[in-house]
């Protein structure tokens, strides 16, 4: 586990196509949502979504902001110069829903 990541492991920020394929299983997983469900929302194949997730580097960034549309998250652009802000969520995390949709689709 590096400082880039939270206790269990998912990336608080992506660096890396990889740490944005951990986000992007681990919110997927947190919504408990098939690859095959976001793929049909997003318009991709099954297979476009575990390339996702597996951090490959080449997909068209259209359709990477498409599924993360769909999942919640936005991307936002810093500085890695300047200090990180301190953003809160906005609503509380409830670990025990997080564990159980993990539980759910290992």
């Amino acid at each position: 586990m590096s400082p880039n990541d939270d206790k269990s492991g998912v990336p608080m920020y992506a660096r890396t196509p990889a740490d944005l394929g951990r986000l992007v299983r681990w919110r997927r997983r947190a919504l408990a949502r098939t690859q095959q469900a976001l793929a049909d929302q997003v318009g991709v194949s099954r297979q476009w979504i575990v390339r996702l997730e597996a951090g490959r580097s080449t997909l068209e960034v259209g359709l990477v902001m498409r599924t993360l549309r769909a999942l919640g998250l936005t991307i936002e652009i810093s500085d890695p110069a300047e200090p990180a802000p301190v953003v809160l969520p906005h609503r509380p995390i409830d670990l025990d829903e997080v564990l159980a949709a993990v539980r759910r689709n290992p």
